[in-house]
């Protein structure tokens, strides 16, 4: 199911930004299935950024297995320090990573910091609109479940990063100049823009 949730958030940004050329960061990629479904959709240079060397070592291999090994790079990274210079990267995304980054300003900092005039960053964590509606309640049962299981102080924190406010918080203190949320049950994305 998560790789069917990035294939079709791919599609998502690909369809609301148009965003096909330049270069692309997806920060805590994992598995690489969000920046690797991008890569297949588009022209972009994805650099797949995580500090789990094992994760990226699987992203690689799922890169090969699809075919985009030339646009698709491995970087081991923190989003609170990323090694990009300012300015340089049309296109960042991030699926669930931002939750759990531990100074969410000082990232938020750096991403604002590596893009370009006029990029977007589609940051947070949910499933996306183009997920089929019945497999979409499905998937919201099974992350309740799961998040019920974190035990009652946990799971009040997982929801309380999820909300606008605890974003918009960190986004204020990080001077993100123009920010939106994108609902998207069970979690939520920001966009950010940089405009000038």
């Amino acid at each position: 199911m998560h790789r069917l949730a990035c294939k079709l958030l791919a599609k998502q940004v690909v369809d609301d930004y148009g965003i096909i050329r330049g270069v692309c960061l997806d920060l805590g990629c994992g598995l690489g299935w969000f920046g690797i479904e991008l890569a297949k959709l588009t022209d972009l240079e994805v650099f797949l950024l995580d500090m789990d060397f094992d994760k990226l070592l699987k992203a690689r291999d799922n890169a090969l297995k699809e075919n985009v090994k030339n646009r698709v790079h491995l970087q081991l990274a923190d989003a609170h320090n990323l090694p990009f210079k300012d300015h340089s990267v049309n296109l960042l995304v991030c699926r669930g990573a931002v939750f759990f980054w531990e100074r969410p300003d000082i990232a938020f900092k750096e991403v604002y910091r590596v893009m370009k005039t006029s990029a977007i960053s589609f940051l947070g964590g949910a499933i996306g609109r183009c997920m089929p509606a019945d497999i979409r309640i499905r998937l919201i049962d099974a992350i309740k479940r799961e998040v019920k299981k974190l035990g009652p102080k946990e799971e009040s924190e997982w929801w309380r990063r999820r909300k606008p406010e605890w974003l918009a918080e960190w986004l204020k203190k990080a001077g993100i100049e123009w920010f939106k949320f994108i609902p998207d049950p069970p979690g939520i994305w920001v966009e950010i823009r940089k405009i000038t």
